[in-house]
């Protein structure tokens, strides 16, 4: 069962938003969400295997990220995209999986990245809390 946790995460930006933007990220059970600098730090209690990075600007196309991966010497990548969001996951040459993706949500992107700490399953939970991020206003 998905748990649902609500994070007020503001971005310093040059204009100003009229209200702080609720972020709404579907937590799998017994993960916890940690607020840093711009984003959150996601992953089970006591391990962070995911990242969330508010950006202004655009989402870019899977290849584009699947090309910044090949280029840090990911293999195995396989892309997926589709409105407002943008997917690339991969192997590197440890043999760890990895993904990168970006999600429109509201007016903001927010990035998501795996971290070093993630095995296979939780790269596709991290994936999947990308995916199913939304918006809410407090």
């Amino acid at each position: 069962m998905t748990r649902w946790v609500v994070a007020l995460v503001l971005l310093s930006c040059s204009e100003k938003p009229a209200a702080p933007v609720g972020l709404r990220v579907p937590l799998p059970d017994g993960w916890a969400a940690t607020p840093t600098g711009g984003g959150l730090s996601v992953g089970p209690r006591g391990r962070v295997v995911t990242t969330l990075e508010l950006r202004g600007g655009a989402v870019p196309r899977a290849a584009e990220l699947g090309q910044a991966a090949t280029a840090e010497g990911a293999s195995n990548v396989l892309m997926d995209e589709g409105e407002g969001f943008a997917v690339a996951r991969y192997t590197l040459a440890d043999r760890r999986d990895g993904f990168l993706a970006v999600k429109r949500v509201g007016s903001r992107t927010v990035w998501c990245a795996s971290t070093a700490n993630a095995s296979v399953n939780e790269v596709d939970d991290g994936v999947a809390l990308c995916r199913g991020l939304s918006s809410e206003q407090p």
